[in-house]
């Protein structure tokens, strides 16, 4: 061989050695900044070679690790595993992807690990080794479980307003019935007692619906901007009186508190149900702290609570040092009906209601509790740009006032129309009655004298009450409605503003089960405001 040739053969040579040490840089920069554990094994099942993320989540030098077996490395338990795996992949020639669960050295806390193994081939295509691609997915997996929780929750607010709409069909017809009696019964003291009696237990049946249907959509209440720290100051004494004389509270409220929009009546039964499942967590004593804070969520946070989003919030937090929630009961804590209390000390309706609550409002709720440590309930509540509301607390009304209008009452349920129309008659009102919307669309064509549609939202058939108030536009477009109903999402909307009804037909909903000054209010604030008085 000449010179000239061994000089060509060298400068190839030297090329191909520059092209492999290039080759070999860009996998080291991608083996090194990977986000995942890499790693190499001969077919013994030595390593050959690790990542950076594999050392620094495993606490381990690439240069301690090369040529040693998993059981020099893991409990024999997960080397025992690991090995098993690596000989199918070896044995197949197949790609195996699985799930594991492990204790990495970095937290010593268990994490799920996805784990992609395939095997490598020399120059003859037979296998030599294999790799793996080991990707950490526990905060996937949290968020996933964190999803099926909302949907679930979401699935059981549908499920417990559907029971509660039927229920408050039920009530209504006690209700009305036992109004209707107690008219007859003033002459006797005995029988009167049992008619009240008989009342506040219906009473308290509508309270528990309300309760229900509270954690699955709007309760029909007015929204006010406040400073959260005079609303706790004005809720002190009812909070105070809640607790037993062995628990102190300590309240801590920020200073230039921003404002948030609420509803003043659910922040009242949100502080008061917290309180007392604070008191209820030291019944031997101990402490309850309640403190303010104006907060800016990041991205960062948001990561880590998906249920949260960016912006200024103001975080109301209720804090006890009592026993504490395991993992299992934190995950169910604002389930509806999930409750640890003894039978008769509690309905576990109420973090459900707070959670209904926070979600209404905007923001969201983080629950922080572990076994022997307490449990620290934090609601974030958006920030607005708004003065504080006046305080305009409303006048109960105890004079019932009629009129001599004629009134078209619908709903399918025959007794609640009858109840409706004694109210009504006995209030001066002439009324006709229909069972479904096609009576009522005949009654209207027929009766031009009619001048206000009291008609229930859910109803069998073609068109529901909310589907004949927006026909009847074509026919009667001045028609004043008032819808009724014990439970619906959708027809909330209606009232809030979100439908063209509200400005030429609605003017609020009556809640059922409702009595007689109620019934009374709703049908003559429709007919006083559309007349204008």
């Amino acid at each position: 061989m000449d010179n000239q040739s061994l000089l060509e053969e060298l400068e190839e040579l030297r090329a191909s050695n520059k092209e492999l040490l290039v080759c070999k840089q860009q996998l080291d920069a991608i083996m090194d900044n990977a986000p995942v554990e890499i790693y190499l094994k001969d077919r013994n099942g030595r390593y050959l070679r690790i990542n950076k993320e594999f050392e620094r989540i495993f606490g381990v030098q690439g240069k301690e690790l090369i040529g040693l077996l998993p059981e020099d490395v893991h409990d024999p338990k997960l080397a025992s595993s690991t090995r098993s795996h690596d000989l199918f992949v070896l044995n197949s020639g197949l790609v195996e992807r699985r799930e594991e669960v492990a204790m990495l050295a970095g937290d010593n806390q268990l994490h799920t690990l996805l784990t992609i193994k395939f095997p490598v081939f020399d120059d003859d295509g037979e296998i030599n080794g294999l790799g793996a691609i080991v990707t950490d997915i526990s905060e996937h997996k949290r968020l996933e479980e964190t999803v099926r929780r909302a949907q679930r929750m979401d699935a059981i607010g549908q499920l417990t307003g559907g029971i509660a709409h039927d229920f408050n069909n039920l009530l209504g017809i006690v209700m009305g019935n036992l109004e209707l009696l107690e008219a007859f019964v003033n002459h006797s003291e005995k029988a009167r007692f049992h008619v009240e009696s008989a009342l506040k237990g219906a009473t308290r049946g509508a309270e528990l619906t309300r309760k229900l249907l509270s954690f699955s959509r709007p309760t029909g209440g007015i929204a006010k901007t406040v400073c959260l720290n005079e609303f706790i100051r004005e809720m002190e004494a009812i909070a105070v009186k809640s607790l037993t004389v062995s628990i102190k509270l300590d309240i801590q409220l920020a200073d230039d508190l921003w404002t948030v929009r609420i509803n003043p009546g659910e922040m009242e039964d949100t502080l008061l149900n917290l309180s007392l499942n604070a008191r209820d967590a030291v019944p031997a004593g101990g402490q309850i702290f309640i403190r303010t804070s104006n907060e800016v969520i990041d991205e960062s946070y948001v990561r880590n609570n998906p249920q949260a989003r960016t912006g200024e919030f103001v975080m109301l937090s209720v804090r006890d040092n009592g026993h504490g929630m395991t993992p299992e009961i934190l995950k169910r804590a604002v389930e509806p009906f999930f409750t640890m209390k003894e039978a008769n000390e509690g309905t576990g309706l109420g973090l459900s209601m707070v959670y209904g609550f926070i979600k209404r409002s905007g923001g969201h709720m983080k629950i922080l509790s572990a076994p022997g440590e307490g449990t620290d309930v934090r609601l974030y509540l958006p920030r607005v740009y708004e003065d504080v509301a006046s305080d305009l607390k409303n006048q109960a009304q105890t004079t019932m006032h009629g009129g001599n209008e004629t009134i078209l009452i619908v709903d399918d349920e025959k007794a609640l129309v009858e109840i409706a129309v004694f109210h009504l008659q006995s209030l001066g009102y002439k009324t006709y009655t229909a069972n479904d919307s096609q009576q009522a669309l005949e009654h209207l064509q027929a009766h031009d004298e009619i001048d206000l549609l009291f008609v229930d939202v859910i109803m069998p058939g073609e068109m529901d009450g909310l589907e004949l108030a927006m026909n009847i536009q074509a026919i009667r477009p001045n028609l004043k409605v008032l819808l009724t109903s014990g439970f619906t999402r959708k027809h909330h909307d209606v009232v809030d503003g979100d439908s063209g009804l509200k400005s030429t037909l609605l003017s609020g909903l009556l809640k059922k089960p409702y009595d007689k000054s109620e019934l009374s209010a709703a049908v003559r604030g429709v007919l006083d405001v559309k007349a204008g008085r």
